[in-house]
């Protein structure tokens, strides 16, 4: 088992935040990034697996063989998968209990599940082609095809960072331009998270990281001077939000999504305001280490078991949505659904680490 670092740090404060949002309504939401930026736990997860990528491709100079990190990344796809298949199985079967147990068929319809019921076939084949996602269990299909994406650019890298970054940019861009976006299926539509625009996020995640190791100094320096610009940056966007301004889709120019706040492309002020954010809490970790070590350790633990964790974090969080639904939401409800959340998610992390690798 690892140490605490910060990476396993702000993941596990991610989960937290990603469980907390998906159970809307709840007053504990106001106390996430997504109430004081324009990005959300969302980004903040994504950032930080591409800079978890740069560690499994190899450390300071891509060390290990190619072939080993292509594996890597191909298995820890296929986990995910398998997990997606898991959780999105057993919310279905949550949503239809409760619609039996409290005589409501509108469960069943719930975040798009109905063609479950409706079109049981064509649904099936959906779901294990990833196409067809249902709301708030739409994450994990994402992480699968930015792995598929990371293989590409992890072996640009090798050959120049900055290729790998410009290939990045280069889709980022053509994506937001013309639009280009993955079709669900049956359903109609598009992903939710659309993965053409969000590998971007890993590439800068992964790239941070690989100069922090390659040119240590220098990436200091850099970041030294960048910190109070970030806070600037933090402080604006959290303006923003709170005065509720949106542009306009309307009004702005086109390639649209290159001036809105959408967070389906991604659109570059979101990807600012992570990367300022992350900028901004970069010193935190060292004085929460000394000062919070028992917090740390809490939040690191889920972090380091990320993948069980999310999907245990994904399905209590659907657990609450149903109870605040049949209940009496306020805030002792909200704060026994938190509790409760907590602890499971903590305990899920401790039984993941008696075995003899952690996700």
């Amino acid at each position: 088992m690892r140490a605490p670092n910060a990476i396993d740090f702000w993941r596990g404060v991610a989960l937290v935040m990603i469980f907390i949002n998906h159970v809307p309504g709840m007053v504990y939401s106001h106390l996430t990034l997504r109430d004081y930026a324009i990005s959300d736990a969302a980004e903040l997860f994504v950032f930080l697996a591409g800079c978890s990528l740069a560690f499994v491709a190899g450390g300071k100079a891509g060390t290990k063989p190619l072939q080993q990190v292509i594996v890597r990344l191909l298995s820890r796809a296929f986990e995910i998968w398998q997990a997606q298949i898991v959780i999105i199985s057993v919310a279905i079967a949550m949503l239809a209990a409760g619609a039996i147990a409290f005589n409501d068929p509108l469960l069943i319809e719930w975040h798009g599940a109905g063609p479950v019921f409706s079109d049981t076939a064509r649904a099936s084949i959906g779901l294990v082609l990833l196409t067809y996602q249902i709301g708030y269990f739409n994450i994990l299909p994402l992480y699968v095809v930015l792995l598929l994406l990371a293989l590409v650019f992890v072996v640009i890298a090798r050959r120049s960072l900055a290729a790998a970054l410009a290939a990045s940019f280069a889709l980022y861009a053509a994506t937001l331009t013309w639009q280009l976006q993955l079709p669900s299926w049956p359903a109609q539509g598009a992903w939710f998270f659309n993965p053409l625009s969000w590998q971007v996020l890993v590439v800068l995640g992964f790239a941070v990281i690989t100069l922090q190791q390659t040119h240590p100094s220098q990436w200091r320096s850099v970041v030294s001077r960048l910190w109070p610009v970030s806070l600037v940056v933090v402080a604006m966007g959290t303006g923003i939000v709170w005065m509720d301004y949106r542009p306009d889709p309307m009004a702005v120019p086109h390639p649209r999504f290159f001036f809105l706040f959408d967070k389906q492309f991604l659109s570059p002020v979101r990807i600012l305001n992570i990367v300022a954010v992350a900028i901004a809490f970069y010193p935190l970790f060292p004085i929460l280490a000394r000062s919070t070590a028992p917090m740390v350790r809490y939040f690191s633990s889920l972090g380091r078991n990320s993948l069980i964790v999310f999907c245990m974090a994904s399905l209590l969080a659907l657990a609450g949505q149903i109870a605040r639904y049949v209940g009496e939401p306020g805030f002792l409800f909200d704060t026994g659904i938190v509790i409760v959340g907590l602890v499971v998610l903590r305990v899920t992390a401790w039984i993941a680490e008696l075995q003899p690798s952690s996700s």
